[in-house]
């Protein structure tokens, strides 16, 4: 009976060997499709690539153009592994051929590479295709040291009068700033703003005595893509109070995701923050303004005699419960 069982279960385990073996034989015999390896491979590539860009570009090994243009190789790889995953689908679907886990990892890779731009689209079409910002479009503060050393690929300094439209329409809070403050303190308060959000300062001139005023260009660089943008901030005396201007010009594209308008806000609110540090004083010339938190005397007038320093009338000090004399009235005559 024991050996009627065993050789039972062993001709059975052969059957099953042998059937396995039958579809490994098959399947390798099957004719795979060319298109689910270039899915596959082609999307790898196009990953690979977009990312060492990236992190390239972020360490500022390579120029922003470059980094633009092998991003857009990128995405028309990933398009083509897409659509080549697509097709090896349908041909294992007719004709059974090998390949569906290249074709879907080809296909995978690609959906996940389109997931960021997508992820960004609804801002595209919710914001206006502007790249310059500032608060005075009628009078925007120019750049000078930053227009000298500017890449001859990146976009002009000029404003484009029909930005200011749009502007009013998309981002009404972009006001200056009116403070009343000497413009001496402010600049000094816009300096350490601008050195606190990490802003690379091309240059730096203060106010002027003749009401000439003053100007800090610079540089930020967004945080994830690196990418760089100008701002030139003006500081000018206006009839007793000092108002403060900026503009802010991405240096590559025709639309800034907001970005612009989202810096000026919160430089704004540094700024504010740092004033709100300090307490006003007079204006003075920079080289002698007084240090913060130092009491300034009471200026005396002069020949007057110090309070400390005054002798006392009477041959010693007054004795607490002493009466003081009373005058002498004088005779009538």
């Amino acid at each position: 009976m024991e050996r009627t069982t065993f050789a039972h279960f062993a001709v059975k385990d052969a059957g099953h060997l042998g059937r396995s073996a039958d579809a490994m034989t098959l399947a390798a015999s099957m004719p795979r499709t060319k298109f689910a390896t270039t899915a596959r491979r082609i999307a790898l590539f196009s990953a690979v690539l977009i990312l060492l860009a990236l992190v390239l570009h972020r360490l500022g090994r390579i120029e922003t153009p470059l980094a633009i243009g092998l991003v857009l190789t990128g995405f028309a790889g990933a398009g083509l592994a897409l659509i080549s995953g697509i097709v090896a689908g349908i041909v294992i679907w007719r004709k059974g051929s090998a390949g569906a886990w290249s074709a879907a990892a080809g296909v995978a890779i690609s959906l996940a590479i389109f997931a960021w731009p997508a992820s960004v689209a609804p801002i595209f079409f919710r914001l206006p295709p502007i790249n310059d910002i500032t608060t005075d479009p009628e009078h925007p503060p120019e750049f000078a040291a930053l227009a000298r050393d500017r890449p001859k690929a990146a976009n002009s300094i000029a404003y484009h009068t029909n930005f200011a439209e749009m502007q009013e329409r998309y981002y009404p809070e972009v006001r200056p700033l009116i403070l009343d403050r000497a413009a001496e303190e402010v600049f000094d308060a816009v300096g350490e703003a601008a050195r606190r959000l990490k802003w690379r300062i091309a240059t730096e001139e203060p106010p002027q005595a003749d009401g000439t005023a003053g100007h800090i260009e610079a540089e930020d660089r967004t945080l994830i893509l690196g990418f760089t943008d100008d701002v030139v901030v003006r500081v000018e005396n206006d009839g007793g109070s000092t108002r403060v201007d900026i503009r802010s010009l991405s240096r590559y594209g025709h639309h800034d995701f907001g970005r612009n308008a989202s810096r000026i806000k919160e430089f704004y609110a540094e700024l504010r923050a740092r004033l709100d540090a300090t307490v006003p004083t007079a204006a003075a010339p920079r080289s002698k303004a007084k240090a913060r938190g130092t009491k300034v005397p009471t200026r005396a007038r002069k020949g007057a005699q110090d309070p400390a320093q005054a002798p006392r009338s009477g041959a010693g000090p007054a004795q607490p419960d002493a009466r003081r004399a009373l005058p002498q009235k004088g005779t009538r005559p």
